[in-house]
């Protein structure tokens, strides 16, 4: 069973290598395709702006429909000064990320308690059979 499944593994990883390979091939692009194939600059990258709203959560509709909202689901609301235009960037809370962290903090603090105190019992076990083995030494002498 163990060797059906590392073939299978094993398969999947030489599939996904071929694709990742053949799709790397071919010649750098030129200066000239690298203008063509970038995108417009928004205007907070070229001139100066105000922040209108500072970041806060995407709605649910515009998760779907605003690509900024999709990188880390915050935006903030910018005002660019020449232009006038309000245009939205992704951005990342704060708040966010630092529950994130406590999260994580809490999950491996769980996980660690769990296998030391795994550890702990097996290592019993062990020194009971150990004992148990030389006992049986012992009266066979």
């Amino acid at each position: 069973m163990y060797f059906s499944c590392f073939c299978a593994l094993s398969s999947l990883w030489m599939s996904w290598s071929l694709i990742i390979i053949r799709s790397c091939d071919g010649a750098p692009l030129t200066q000239n395709e690298m203008s063509s194939s970038a995108q417009p600059l928004h205007c907070w990258e070229t001139e100066e702006f105000t922040v209108l709203r500072t970041c806060f959560l995407c709605r649910d509709y515009q998760m779907k429909t605003e690509a900024q909202c999709t990188f880390s689901g915050f935006v903030e609301e910018l005002k660019c000064n020449t232009s006038g235009l309000i245009e939205h960037r992704s951005c990342r809370s704060a708040a966010a990320e630092e529950l994130k962290f406590w999260k994580f903090e809490g999950a491996m603090l769980t996980f660690s308690t769990l296998f030391a105190v795994l550890v702990m019992f097996r290592q019993r076990t062990l020194d009971r059979r150990a004992e148990y083995k030389v006992q049986q030494q012992i009266q066979g002498i």
